[in-house]
């Protein structure tokens, strides 16, 4: 953004604004505003370019007169806003549209106190900066997505084994360190195995996304829980007494009874068994600690199978 306002001339200020869910635009970067400004959304049909445009965002243009422009298409409230900020000490701006595969993204703005003071030369160079932009913005996109995946499980959008086990040698540490208390539950689920092999395993996956989506609405944000392997699971729960650790798994027992899968006509009730380890109680070191949480699962499963 300081690069394109210093190489254009005449250029004094400029902004960067990008699309969000809503279809507004938010400013992400200013050179020149009032920091006021990155309160104010702006709607889309509201934009300089939409309505030059005529309905379409895809090409720049030049807007001369901008307190006139912005009076015409603002609602009352947001014009009164930006009328008490510097912004209309902006006479002429360009602003260009950033697309990316065809789909906009944002827009990038530069402006000058002065009328009429950028040519169509000028429009050239803003296209190449929203071109730069959108290189950038496709670039952090796909490190989102490479970080993401590289942390949450694909099918269940819950944490992945390798992350949870990272994040679980830091807890270990905190605990030791603040003399802190956790509870490490591991989940199996029952007979996933016949049903991939009754119903297919399109119907499994299902299965495991409802057990991660119930699981994961009755614990608390600040504990972690991750898919383990294919049909277990393992959490941490901080901070929290057996009594406590027991209405927790009887609400997901419930909820679980509540909401069966169906598939044709027949109601596929989703079971599991689990295991609790204790922090610091049962043992201090990670290896230990699931190793136990395993044990009792299997123990719990064996239980179930003999009553």
């Amino acid at each position: 953004m300081e690069k394109a306002v210093e190489i254009i001339d005449g250029a004094e200020k400029g902004s960067l604004m990008i699309l969000n869910k809503d279809n507004k635009f938010e400013y992400k970067a200013l050179v020149g505003f009032d920091k006021e400004i990155y309160k104010f959304k702006i709607d889309m049909k509201d934009t300089f370019i939409y309505k030059l445009g005529k309905g379409h965002i895809k090409s720049s243009y030049i807007i001369n007169n901008i307190e006139a422009f912005d009076k015409k298409v603002m609602n009352q409230i947001d014009y009164e806003r930006v009328k008490t900020s510097n912004f209309f000490s902006t006479k002429t701006t360009i602003s260009s549209p950033i697309i990316i595969d065809d789909v906009l993204y944002g827009i990038i703005n530069v402006d000058s106190t002065k009328k009429s003071s950028f040519k169509k030369d000028d429009v050239i160079i803003m296209e190449y900066f929203a071109k730069q932009a959108g290189a950038v913005i496709r670039n952090h996109q796909l490190f989102e997505k490479m970080l993401y995946l590289s942390q949450y499980d694909k099918l269940t959008n819950v944490l992945n084994r390798g992350y949870f086990e990272e994040l679980f040698h830091k807890t270990i540490k905190k605990a030791q360190r603040y003399n802190e208390k956790f509870a490490l539950v591991i989940f199996d689920l029952d007979n996933l195995k016949t049903t991939n092999d009754t119903y297919g395993h399109q119907v499994g996956d299902k299965l495991i996304q409802s057990f991660a989506h119930v699981v994961k609405s009755k614990i608390r944000q600040s504990d972690l829980f991750a898919r383990y392997g294919g049909d277990e699971f393992i959490a941490v729960f901080f901070e929290i007494q057996q009594y406590e650790l027991d209405n927790k798994i009887d609400e997901i027992v419930q909820e679980l009874a509540k909401n069966p899968l169906i598939v044709k006509d027949t109601k596929l009730y989703i079971e599991f068994s689990y295991g609790v380890a204790l922090y610091p109680k049962d043992a201090k070191e990670m290896n230990r600690l699931t190793k136990l949480a395993d044990d009792r699962m299997y123990q719990h499963k064996q239980r179930l199978k003999e009553s």
